[in-house]
C-alpha cells in the first residue's frame, strides 16, 4: 500500500491492474470498468491529466481484456458506454474563461395561450407556454397532448407539422408570419397518455420594431389566444428585470476543492443504467468509492474533507453515512490488511493489553497502531463471543467499533484481518484489527474507543501517541 501521493497516470493504470485481476477472478467485466472509466473522466474534467492521455491508458486497458478473453470491452462495442465523455471538453471551456451564449433571449414573455387540436389522428390539446425573441427569431415553446392508443408513434417532428399547420401567427402592426416546427420530441407521460414538446419558430418582422402583442389564430377551432409583450420589452431591448431587481455579486462556491463538488454531484446518483444494464446500488457506491480513492491518491481531495465525514443521526435516519463511504472505508481497511500496514516501518504501536469492563463478554484492547502520515488507525482487539462471520442469511453479529476524538469528530471502525481463535469445537473467540474511518486528522489527541455487543458496551481513552 502506498501512503505516498501519486501521479494521476500511474494511478489509473493501478485501478486498471485491479479491474483486470478482478475480471480474472471472476467479477463482471462491468464493474471494473465503470470503476475506471468513472476515475478517468474525473481526472480529465478536472484537469488532473489529458484527456488523450486518459484514452490511452482506457485503450490498453480494452485490449488486454480482449487478449485475456474475458468478454466484452465494454467500450469498444457500439452502445455500451460512450466513446466521448465530454469531460475533456468542460475542462477546455473552463480553462478558455467566459464564452457569449447565442441562445439566450434578448426578450421574453409567458405565451399561455392554448387550443383544442387534432393531433396525429386524435382529438388532443395544445398549449404555448414562453415566447423568446432569440437572435432575429421569435421561439414560440409548445405541449401538446392526446390519448395513447399505443404501439410505434409516427415522427413526432411529422405529427407536429400537421398538427400546427392550421395555425397563423400575426402581430399588431398586422405582418403574418411564416413559423416552422422545430425540436419537437415525444413521450409517454402517463397510462394512456403521450406528449409532444417543441417550438414553433419564426423569423422577426425587422419592419415591426417591437411589436406589442403576438397572435397565434386555430382556423382548426375557430379561437385566437394573444400574447401581450408589454412585459418582455426591458430598457434598450434587454430582458425585462425582475421585480424590484436582481442585485449578483461574486460567492465561494459550495465546496472548497472542486474534486469535492464532482465526487458530491457524483454520489448523489442513485441506481446507474448503461445501455441495457441495471447496476445494483451497491454497485454504483463502489463505484462512487473508486473515484474518491483515486481522488485521494493524487491529493487532489483532501483526507480532512467534510464528505469523508459521516452525516448527522437522527431519530428517523440513524444511520446517515453514505453507502460510498461504507465502500470507501472497506476498500482503505482492505488495502491496510493486504498490505501489511501494522508492521509498516512508518507505523506506530501502543501495546495497550487493556480488558474492557463487559459483564457477558470478555474484550482486550490488544494494541493500536497509528500509520505515520495517513491518519489510518487501528484498533486490535482480541474478544469472546466472537465466531467468524456467516454468509447471508445466516448471519451472526459481534463486535462493533466506533470512536470519538478530543475535537467531537466521530469514526467507525471497518474490520480487517479477522482471525478465529483456536480450532476447538465451540470456540467463539476472536481476533481482528479494526480500522477507524475516516482517517483520524494530525490535531486529534485522544480517542475514546466504543467497543459494543448487541447487550452491553464499553469504553477506553487513549492519547495518540503522535500528539502527547
Amino acid at each position: 500500500m502506498s501512503w505516498q501521493k501519486v501521479e494521476p497516470e500511474e494511478c489509473l493504470r493501478s485501478l486498471a491492474d485491479e479491474a483486470l485481476r478482478q475480471a480474472e477472478g471472476g467479477a463482471l467485466v462491468l464493474h471494473g470498468t465503470l470503476g475506471l472509466r468513472a476515475a478517468a473522466n474525473a481526472f480529465v474534467l478536472l484537469g488532473l491529466i489529458p484527456e488523450r492521455q486518459a484514452d490511452k491508458v482506457l485503450g490498453d486497458y480494452q485490449e488486454s481484456l480482449q487478449a485475456r478473453s474475458l468478454g466484452t470491452a465494454w467500450g469498444l462495442t457500439e452502445g455500451e458506454l460512450p466513446v466521448h465523455s465530454g469531460a475533456g471538453d468542460v475542462w477546455a471551456a473552463h480553462v478558455a474563461g467566459p464564452s457569449p451564449l447565442p441562445d439566450v433571449p434578448q426578450a421574453m414573455a409567458p405565451a399561455a395561450a392554448s387550443f383544442p387540436a387534432t393531433i396525429s389522428g386524435l382529438k388532443g390539446d395544445l398549449r404555448f407556454d414562453w415566447v423568446k425573441l432569440a437572435g432575429s427569431q421569435w421561439r414560440v415553446s409548445f405541449r401538446a397532448s392526446a390519448d395513447d392508443p399505443g404501439g410505434e408513434p409516427d415522427r413526432p417532428s411529422v405529427v407536429m407539422r400537421e398538427a400546427l399547420a392550421m395555425l397563423m401567427v400575426t402581430d399588431d402592426t398586422g405582418h403574418r408570419y411564416r413559423p416552422r416546427v422545430e425540436g419537437v420530441s415525444w413521450e409517454r407521460v402517463a397510462a394512456g397518455r403521450q406528449e409532444w414538446r417543441g417550438e414553433l419558430v419564426a423569423d422577426q418582422n425587422a419592419q415591426a420594431g417591437r411589436p406589442a402583442w403576438l397572435e397565434i389564430a386555430s382556423a382548426e377551432s375557430g379561437t385566437a389566444g394573444r400574447i401581450d409583450l408589454a412585459a418582455a420589452w426591458g430598457t434598450g431591448g434587454a430582458i425585462a428585470p425582475a421585480a424590484g431587481g436582481v442585485i449578483t455579486g461574486r460567492a465561494r462556491p459550495r465546496w472548497a476543492m472542486p474534486a469535492e463538488g464532482y465526487l458530491a454531484a457524483l454520489a448523489a446518483v442513485g441506481g446507474v443504467k448503461v445501455g441495457w444494464t441495471e447496476i445494483e446500488a451497491d454497485k454504483t457506491a463502489e463505484i462512487v468509492a473508486v473515484v474518491a480513492d483515486c481522488l485521494l491518491a493524487v491529493g487532489a481531495l483532501p483526507i480532512g474533507s467534510p464528505l469523508m465525514r459521516p452525516g448527522q443521526e437522527t431519530a428517523s435516519r440513524p444511520s446517515a453515512t453514505p453507502a460510498w463511504q461504507d465502500a470507501l472505508s472497506r476498500r482503505w481497511a482492505s488495502r491496510a490488511h493486504l498490505s501489511g500496514a501494522a508492521s509498516a516501518p512508518d507505523a506506530a504501536h501502543r501495546i495497550l493489553l487493556a480488558g474492557l469492563p463487559f459483564e457477558h463478554a470478555t474484550v482486550v484492547i490488544e494494541s493500536l497502531t497509528e500509520v505515520v502520515g495517513t491518519g489510518l488507525v487501528g484498533v486490535t482487539l482480541h474478544a469472546s463471543p466472537w465466531p467468524a462471520a456467516a454468509p447471508w442469511p445466516v448471519i451472526v453479529p459481534c463486535l462493533t467499533v466506533h470512536a470519538t476524538d478530543d475535537h467531537g469528530s466521530a469514526y467507525e471502525g471497518v474490520l480487517a484481518g479477522f482471525s478465529p481463535g483456536q480450532a476447538r469445537t465451540g470456540d467463539t473467540a476472536g481476533r481482528g484489527t479494526f480500522w477507524l474511518w475516516p482517517p483520524v486528522p494530525a490535531q486529534a489527541g485522544i480517542l475514546t474507543i466504543t467497543v459494543s455487543t448487541l447487550w452491553e458496551a464499553a469504553t477506553a481513552a487513549i492519547t495518540l501517541e503522535g500528539n502527547e
